[in-house]
């Protein structure tokens, strides 16, 4: 019974001890997820420089809805970007969506975000969705580097193949 007692109390000080940690990490986990907020209609434009940068500096992550993307796949204003891997862009993604993989060559991966990102539109970024971060970490590079008017469908390919949207599949497929 000893060794029972002394397993609960190594079990217990080590949750206690992560939930502290978690407290005062930077990085810390929801442990209670929220949702995140998706944005009107209405702030689904293009906006002029320096309105982006008021947002960015209160930490709003902009993220749109399944119909929002729906709506917009067509729209030459608007680049939707896929930050899955290349495999799975090849296998199918939405609409004409260029594919930018975050964990990429760093060489590669930057030069795709300067050359294949023409400036001045709208960008919608999706990964996996759910507990996907790459389209997240795309999102935050691409920002760094002056882009502005970047949202984020957390749905994500999972949702989007869940609402029967329609995907384009790479040649040879």
């Amino acid at each position: 019974m000893r060794w029972l007692k002394e397993v609960l109390i190594i079990i217990i000080a080590s949750v206690l001890l992560a939930f502290v940690y978690n407290y005062f990490s930077p990085k810390s986990l929801d442990l209670i997820p929220i949702p995140p907020e998706i944005v009107s209609d209405d702030d689904l434009v293009i906006k002029k420089s320096g309105e982006e940068a008021k947002q960015k500096a209160e930490g709003i992550e902009k993220t749109v809805s399944y119909e929002q993307v729906k709506a917009r796949v067509s729209d030459p204003n608007v680049l939707i970007i896929d930050a899955r891997s290349p495999e799975d862009y090849q296998k199918s993604h939405i609409g004409s969506a260029i594919n930018i993989f975050p964990y990429a060559d760093e060489d590669v991966y930057m030069e795709k975000i300067f050359t294949e990102i023409p400036e001045g539109k709208l960008y919608i970024i999706y990964c996996n969705g759910g507990s996907c971060d790459l389209s997240h970490k795309l999102a935050e590079d691409m920002s760094l580097a002056g882009y502005e008017n970047i949202f984020i469908f957390v749905g994500g390919w999972e949702e989007w193949e869940a609402k029967g949207g329609k995907r384009k599949y790479s040649s040879g497929q």
